[in-house]
């Protein structure tokens, strides 16, 4: 039979992979978990209100009554929503004890169940000074269109040097679960492929393979197979995201989040291309399952690294840090991303940081490919990188 060579043996090759994990019930069942814990990521915070503050006051009188109307009328200044309920005297006692409301506001004041947090007595003494500004404006002789537009001036015009994005805590949001992504999808797909490479090594279908593909082939088939799995899986995640989030009002999805998330998949490619390798040859050079762990761990170390990495940058994407970390190979993937969701990615550092990365990808192809070569074939104890860089095919 004659050995296979090039294009066609890696699409066999890369065909067979993607079949065969289709076929597993971990592969699908931690796809669908992985696509429902994105959906209930994008849309619970809306749904549970995180990162609002809500209200329900009571008033009793007129005067609690004027209170509380301002203060919902304000309380959007204090990112905090107040909703207004009409209460009798006698009711205020039992609303509180039971949870109807969380303050009652009255002629006398505020009242209780225990002391109100900072953002609650904030709006209700904006609301106060409100109140009595508008009495005192009145008693001088104002109607009440002049008290409004006393009461009312125009808001104090604000520029900055540095743009301003309303929706910049947002996409810090968006920005930290694309690079959460990314970390689990690298260390997944990396895993899968160092493991396929031991159990085929362990079980000699290796051998069986070699007959009739050569060593390179078979590396990059698997390589691509799997990377054509992790693409679609990160695609389907970052739309069925974008979807929820839009749908729930968790994200405004603009088109700067849709680039945005676009550019973290092509990260997502790029980063797997750059440790694929790598991750097949910490598979080969090990003669067992049980000893893949110690191998990967230094590539899993350095991902860790650059995912804690990536925690600076979304502090600050503009500074030395983020933008040195954004031009290393090794944890470019993990730390350029957030600075293009936030904007502080200018396109020249965008091309510089893909091309940088690309390019050491492809310096690791003959580097992978000959310890692989090398290594792959040898049983009974770990190889070392240098008897299988040294080794002959």
């Amino acid at each position: 039979m004659s050995a296979l060579r090039g294009r066609a043996a890696v699409a066999l090759v890369a065909r067979r992979e993607i079949r065969e994990r289709l076929r597993e019930k971990s592969f699908l069942v931690s796809t669908g978990v992985t696509m429902a814990l994105v959906v209930l990521v994008a849309t619970l915070p809306p749904l549970l209100g995180v990162g609002d503050e809500r209200y329900t006051v009571g008033a009793t009188d007129a005067r609690g009554l004027a209170l509380a109307r301002v203060a919902a009328e304000r309380g959007q200044a204090f990112d905090a929503d107040v909703t207004v309920k009409r209460l009798a005297p006698d009711e205020a006692a039992a609303a509180l004890r039971d949870g109807e409301v969380d303050f009652v506001l009255s002629a006398r004041g505020l009242s209780a169940q225990e002391r109100p947090d900072a953002a609650v007595l904030e709006v209700v003494e904006a609301a106060d000074r409100e109140v009595r500004q508008a009495a005192a404006l009145q008693r001088a002789g104002l109607d009440a269109g002049q008290v409004q537009q006393a009461l009312n001036p125009p808001p104090l015009r604000v520029t900055t040097v540095e743009r301003y994005d309303p929706e910049r805590e947002r996409k810090g949001g968006f920005a930290f679960f694309a690079v959460l992504a990314l970390y689990v999808q690298l260390l997944t797909f990396g895993y899968w492929l160092a493991a396929g490479v031991v159990e085929e090594k362990v079980s000699r279908v290796v051998e069986v393979l070699l007959a009739a593909i050569r060593p390179r082939d078979l590396l990059a088939g698997k390589i691509i197979g799997l990377g054509v799995l992790g693409f679609a899986q990160v695609v389907a995640m970052a739309g069925l995201g974008l979807g929820a989030a839009a749908a729930s009002g968790a994200l405004d999805v603009s088109r700067d989040i849709v680039v945005a998330a676009a550019l973290a998949v092509a990260w997502f490619v790029l980063g797997y291309a750059f440790y694929a390798g790598l991750f097949a040859c910490s598979g080969a050079i090990v003669p067992r399952q049980e000893e893949l762990q110690s191998s990967m761990t230094p590539l899993t170390m350095v991902i860790l690294i650059s995912f804690f990495v990536s925690f600076a940058v979304l502090d600050n994407p503009d500074g030395t840090l983020a933008k040195v970390s954004s031009l290393i190979p090794f944890s470019a993937p993990m730390t350029m991303p957030p600075r293009i969701a936030l904007g502080e990615a200018s396109a020249v550092e965008i091309v510089a940081a893909f091309a940088i990365t690309a390019a050491a990808a492809i310096a690791l192809v003959p580097l992978a490919g000959r310890i692989y070569r090398g290594a792959v074939l040898r049983t009974g104890s770990a190889v070392k990188l240098r008897e299988a860089w040294r080794a002959r095919a």
